[in-house]
């Protein structure tokens, strides 16, 4: 299946009148008017001008999710925001709620929900509709071209902003439906990079999980711009400047893809990722993203894109993104590492040498057999009570393992505050 939302263009002439004083041999006269221009108010809107879908859900724990899909039919860009209050069939009020949209521009179509905790055996919603058409943000989702494919248990969708400003918090919801038009599960991901955005001309994917057969779909986005290209997370550095290994290995129920990358660069960097995993046709059929938070020269470290119930993955396409803009400072290269490997487990001993502590270390354990195929992968913390290493500090972690194997590899991942 391929879904695809039209790509709106708008393009703007500036044009100029006025009577020009009759000067001789004046040749061309150009006149720039710097003067402030003159707002004018937006048209208002009405209730009219916007169709209204409802879907209602009741989740596993005893809440009801209420889905209003919002289609903008006026000229104008509009926010949207609504009070709902949740009735029985008798009309008895059982709970409230609240849902909005941030921007919403001509033609463009979006999703909300009213959450009701704790309630259940809603019949009907009353909920009031108002307009904002002095919005803060520019709409975005009439620029986001979209790609679905439907599989099994996902639909995976491919996202590229055709856009010349950044799609920033664009969110993917995907309404599950039986042959009977009733929801029956919903799955909601965010499509963005390690900025929270799409910047212009990029494309992103994500995954969107229903874990019940399902016979139809409905997709809508979410998303807002405040006018930027995007942030400026732009590095000096380049995928040639990083060795990567891929060992890809699925279990019973999911695949992962782990990245072993070393930085050769000069610079310290997070790295985040982006990905689909395709099947031996060439079809799409999973999504995933991965980060390193920091990263050091010459340091090496690892992450793994997760394809939740996902099988049978022939190939990952990926792409990375490097950023020299740091919340976080290098800890790998200050820990002394010693595994021991057992029949069932590898304990692996960290000890901290720098001189402020490696927060949320995790090892990392591939199980191989002796062809170099992965048989098992595990992972786990070593830290202490405060998620650190302090300096000074050795610590351990057992990782075990089910299955027989021949050796071993062993990642870490960890970072420290930048103050």
């Amino acid at each position: 299946m391929r879904r695809q939302m039209v790509s709106l263009t708008l393009s703007f002439a500036l044009l100029a009148t006025g009577c020009m004083p009759d000067i001789a041999s004046a040749g061309t006269i150009v006149m720039n008017d710097n003067r402030a221009a003159v707002e004018t108010e937006a048209e208002p809107v009405t209730d009219d001008q916007f169709e209204f879908n409802e879907y209602k859900y009741e989740d596993g724990i005893g809440d009801t999710l209420y889905f209003l899909v919002v289609k903008n039919n006026s000229d104008s860009t509009v926010a949207f925001e609504s009070n709902g209050t949740a009735k029985d069939s008798n009309g008895n009020v059982l709970g409230s709620a609240e849902c909005s949209i941030d921007v919403l521009g001509p033609d463009e179509q979006s999703i909300t929900y009213f959450y009701f905790d704790g309630v259940t055996g809603i019949d009907s919603v009353d909920y009031t509709k108002t307009f904002d058409t002095d919005s803060y943000y520019k709409p975005v989702i009439s620029n986001l071209d979209v790609e679905g494919n439907l599989n099994e248990q996902n639909a995976t969708l491919t996202v590229t902003n055709k856009g010349s400003y950044a799609a920033q918090f664009v969110e993917a919801y995907a309404l599950f439906f039986d042959a009977d038009n009733n929801l029956i599960r919903y799955s909601t991901n965010y499509i963005t990079d390690g900025d929270s955005e799409i910047k212009p001309g990029a494309t992103l994917s994500a995954q969107l999980d229903s874990y019940d057969s399902y016979d139809h779909v409905e997709v809508y986005l979410t998303g807002r711009s405040d006018g930027s290209e995007g942030s400026s997370s732009s590095s000096s550095v380049s995928d040639d400047d990083f060795e990567k290994k891929e060992y890809l290995y699925s279990d019973s129920f999911s695949t992962m893809d782990y990245l072993v990358i070393t930085n050769n660069s000069e610079s310290t960097v997070g790295i985040s990722g982006n990905a689909t995993a395709l099947d031996s046709s060439g079809n799409v059929i999973g999504a995933a993203d991965c980060s390193i938070d920091v990263l050091a020269p010459k340091e090496q470290s690892i992450c793994y894109f997760y394809f939740g119930n996902v099988q049978n993955v022939d190939h990952v396409e990926y792409q990375l993104s490097y950023s020299e803009d740091l919340y976080y400072k290098p800890v790998i290269s200050n820990l002394d590492v010693q595994a021991t490997i057992n029949d069932a487990n590898v304990v692996v001993t960290a000890t901290n040498k720098g001189n402020y502590a490696a927060q949320f270390v995790e090892a990392y354990v591939l199980f191989f057999d002796a062809s170099g195929n992965i048989v098992y992968t595990n992972s786990g913390y070593i830290t202490d009570d405060d998620n650190e290493i302090k300096p000074g500090a050795t610590l351990s972690e057992q990782i075990d393992t089910y299955e027989s194997f021949d050796h071993v590899e062993v990642y870490l991942t960890g970072r420290a505050d930048d103050f």
